[in-house]
C-alpha cells in the first residue's frame, strides 16, 4: 500500500507546472476572470457582506451586535410592543432575539415588563440610557447609509424601488 501512495506522490510531482513566466502571485491572480459577476444575487451577497462587516466593526464600539441594534431601533418605533413582535418584524429567530434582549435588559437599555392585557406576554420599552446610545449610534450608522447611499447619487430611488420588488418576490417585504 505504501509504494502505491509513493509512486502517485511522484506522478503528481512529475506533472508539468503551468508557467508562471516571471510574474509574481498577485499579477497571476488578477489576470483571473470571476464568472460570478455576472449574477446579480452573487453581487448582492458580497457587497451585503461588506456592508455588515463594517456595521458589525461601528456597532462593536458601542459593545453592540446588529441584533442589539436593530432591537433598540424596532422598539423605540414601537414603545410597548410585545416581545414576540421583534421575531415578525425582523424575521429574526426567537432565540437570538431573547439573547439579545437579556443583553439589551442587563445593560439597562430595554425593560420588559409583563403585559396588563395578557400576563404570558412581556411588553419592550427603551430606558433613557437606550435612548441615549440609540441617538450616538445612530449617528454613525447614518454616515455608513449616507456613504453608500451616495454611491447610487441620482438613482438611489430606483435602486431601492428595485430591492423592495426583490423583497417582495422572496416575500421579505408585503
Amino acid at each position: 500500500m505504501k509504494g502505491r501512495r509513493s509512486e502517485r506522490a511522484s506522478e503528481v510531482d512529475d506533472l508539468p507546472k503551468p508557467p508562471n513566466r516571471g510574474r509574481g502571485r498577485s499579477q497571476v491572480v488578477d489576470d483571473l476572470v470571476n464568472p460570478m459577476e455576472r449574477f446579480v444575487g452573487y453581487k448582492i451577497r458580497r457587497l451585503q457582506h461588506s456592508i455588515i462587516t463594517e456595521l458589525n466593526e461601528l456597532l462593536s464600539a458601542f459593545e453592540l451586535r446588529i441584533m442589539d441594534f436593530a432591537i433598540l431601533c424596532v422598539v423605540e418605533a414601537n414603545p410597548g410592543m410585545y416581545q414576540n413582535g421583534i421575531s415578525r418584524l425582523l424575521g429574526a429567530e426567537p432565540p437570538a432575539v431573547v439573547l439579545a434582549l437579556d443583553r439589551l435588559e442587563a445593560t439597562r437599555c430595554v425593560t420588559r415588563e409583563l403585559s396588563t392585557v395578557d400576563k404570558r406576554l412581556r411588553t419592550l420599552r427603551l430606558t433613557t440610557s437606550g435612548s441615549r446610545l440609540l441617538r450616538k449610534v445612530m449617528i454613525k450608522v447614518d454616515l455608513q447609509e449616507a456613504r453608500f447611499k451616495g454611491a447610487a447619487g441620482k438613482n438611489l430611488p430606483a435602486f431601492v424601488s428595485s430591492l423592495d420588488d426583490m423583497m417582495r418576490l422572496y416575500g421579505l417585504l408585503d
